[in-house]
């Protein structure tokens, strides 16, 4: 099934979501009862965000294939023919070809399919993969291997990363996952295979942005650092190809400090001001200060104004933590360990007010 055929049903699926979930409060009274409503309403809330989503991804995978069928930014093309794709795929079966690897299996009937590599996307047939130069999935390795046997053509091999994250259907949390994307080169096309091995091994420099610069090692605010093992490259890589950690390049760290610095400092003075104002009420139950007067106990007193603390000191170490990812560029793991200490110890201080001075 092509993106654009997926995306108009997946749009069909949205439509009629939409319809099911207002259904319920618009018919008669007469017409479904509760039981009916309810489950009409779930049907169409199921079948509104599976539609929408599945729709937002074909939409963004027919997109890149209208654009390599208008031949921009591609990097190779070549055709390869049936018996060489059968071969490849006998071939590539024995070394653990995955099952969601392009299988054109409508183009093999017209004799021949075509392989069009673009700089972020690879399509196979009718089948494409979109590979986003900052998004998922992430490539972590690309290889040619080549053959001299006629009867075992030579393919490219592009491993996959998928970060994983969430939680599924049965509310197991995602876990990571690798996979394998290969597609076979004819004799011909090898030099236009290197190519593209090169693209997707390199650093893949693009455009620069606000988040991401070229890219190509020229400019020291593109080097990404793991924060666990220190491992350290100019690539655009999410995550450690030796410890499997988050990376993050300086340009991205220092962005990502402006908006802990600004997020830290409206908390800070927000949580400031409600305990410069409600402090006092707190710290003396029953009487009355000016318009407000607190009519609990001291330890409840002292419990809300702990948990005011908590987000106050919240605030002033986001704030301090964005400021020196400004200044530096880089992550801590130990100054992120000190924050969340602080915290598991404010917390168990206002729990323990709590719990002893009901």
């Amino acid at each position: 099934m092509t993106p654009h055929r997926a995306r108009t049903i997946a749009l069909a699926f949205f439509g009629g979501g939409i319809a099911a979930s207002i259904a319920p409060f618009v018919l008669p009274t007469a017409a479904a009862g509760d039981t009916a409503r309810g489950i009409l309403f779930t049907a169409g809330v199921m079948a509104l965000l599976f539609g929408g989503f599945t729709a937002l991804f074909r939409h963004r995978d027919a997109r890149a294939m209208d654009a390599l069928a208008r031949g921009e930014r591609i990097i190779a093309r070549w055709r390869v023919d049936a018996g060489t794709w059968h071969a490849f795929t006998e071939h590539v079966g024995t070394l653990g070809m995955l099952s969601d690897d392009p299988a054109p299996a409508d183009s093999i009937s017209h004799g021949a399919i075509d392989v069009i590599v673009g700089e972020d996307a690879v399509q196979v047939g009718r089948s494409i993969v979109v590979l986003p130069r900052h998004g998922t999935p992430e490539v972590t390795h690309a290889r040619l291997h080549t053959s001299e046997v006629s009867s075992r053509p030579s393919f490219v091999e592009l491993g996959l990363y998928y970060p994983g994250g969430g939680e599924g259907a049965s509310g197991i949390p995602r876990s990571p996952t690798r996979a394998l994307l290969r597609f076979p080169v004819v004799p011909e096309a090898l030099a236009d295979a290197e190519r593209v091995v090169a693209h997707y091994a390199g650093a893949r420099p693009g455009a620069p942005t606000f988040f991401h610069g070229r890219g190509d090692g020229g400019d020291p605010e593109d080097v990404s650092a793991c924060y666990r093992c220190g491992h350290q490259t100019h690539k655009f890589v999410r995550h450690c190809p030796r410890c499997g950690a988050s990376m993050q390049s300086r340009r991205w760290s220092r962005r990502y400090g402006v908006g802990l610095l600004l997020c830290g400092l409206f908390i800070t003075g927000l949580m400031g001001w409600v305990v410069l104002n409600f402090a006092p009420p707190l710290l003396r139950p029953g009487v009355r200060l000016g318009h407000t007067r607190f009519t609990g106990t001291a330890a409840q007193g002292l419990a809300i104004l702990g948990i005011m603390g908590l987000l106050l000191a919240f605030g002033v170490a986001s704030a301090l933590y964005g400021g020196w990812q400004i200044a530096t560029g880089r992550r801590s793991l130990r100054v992120v360990s000190g924050i969340v200490g602080i915290a598991a110890v404010l917390t168990a201080i206002t729990v323990g007010f709590m719990v002893i001075r009901p």
